[in-house]
């Protein structure tokens, strides 16, 4: 610190401590890289579909002081900055943000929710009492992750298929074995198995896709998930085989559907005559 922000500390030797030989008036800012400031523009950017929330608004005002301590060591006018990054997002609608705020002081505050919850599917909603523990954006829609307490498990709820919500007077404390990427560990987007209230990640089964044309040299340009492995099977690279370890398959069924002819699942068989039936109902539709 003495070096580095250029403070007034000595060292007592009677204490074994530092010590301000001098009033300090106003503490420096921190020093940043340019790593630090792309990741500063992102998270803004990526908030600003729920800037009509309170907690939103309070995390504007700690962006615009953060702004304001680093003018020094920016050369580049801000407006410039924005305009170099930005994130996509859906957004929400304005039921969804006064939903989205309830939750966030929820989660904050660990106060017990109750609500009424539509799953994909399903004709009625059904009552749920929660102890929520996370909330997440994922391909660009926000769930809630929480304990289930009438059923006594884990569960992943899409925002808006909520209704009906209220915080509960009733606090809980947090379980301390509770990590967001243990809980989606095995999934390829929002779907999980359940697991049975210990919860314990249900066991990941490989899975193997072939990809030709296009999707060949789109699908190792990202990092689909922390298990996969790509393998080129041809000089051309025109064929490929995916491997990866889920726990659960729908969302990854979905996604492999939506690269068509392009795409053969070879294992596991019960996904890959899933997605027969699939790809054959959709060819009746067309005639």
């Amino acid at each position: 610190m003495r070096e580095h922000l250029d403070l007034p500390i000595a060292y007592d030797e009677l204490k074994h401590g530092y010590y301000y030989t001098e009033p300090v008036a106003n503490f420096p800012f921190l020093q940043t890289t340019a790593e630090d400031l792309v990741a500063l523009i992102v998270a803004r950017n990526a908030l600003q579909h729920l800037e009509d929330t309170p907690l939103v608004a309070s995390l504007r005002h700690s962006f615009l002081k953060l702004q304001q301590g680093m003018q020094d060591q920016i050369s580049i006018p801000w407006a410039d900055i924005d305009q170099a990054f930005s994130v996509k997002t859906a957004g929400l609608s304005q039921r969804d943000l006064g939903i989205f705020e309830k939750l966030a002081r929820a989660i904050l505050e660990r106060r017990e929710l109750r609500f009424d919850y539509t799953k994909l599917g399903a004709e009625k909603a059904e009552s749920r009492h929660l102890r929520p523990y996370h909330l997440a954006e994922i391909d660009g829609g926000w769930y809630l992750i929480g304990h289930d307490i009438d059923r006594g498990a884990r569960r992943t709820f899409a925002v808006q298929r909520m209704k009906g919500l209220s915080l509960l007077a009733r606090k809980f404390l947090r379980v301390e074995d509770f990590h967001l990427e243990d809980h989606f560990a095995g999934s390829f987007g929002v779907w999980t198995r359940p697991d049975h209230g210990d919860g314990k990640a249900a066991y990941p089964r490989p899975v193997r896709v072939r990809f030709r044309g296009f999707a060949a040299r789109f699908v190792p340009e990202r990092r689909w998930h922390p298990s996969q492995q790509v393998t080129v099977l041809d000089e051309t690279g025109d064929l490929i085989e995916l491997r990866m370890e889920l726990t659960a398959l729908q969302d990854f069924q979905r996604w492999v559907l939506s690269f068509g002819s392009q795409a053969e699942v070879i294992e596991p068989e019960d996904l890959r005559q899933s997605v027969i039936r699939e790809l054959k109902e959709s060819a009746k539709r067309y005639g």
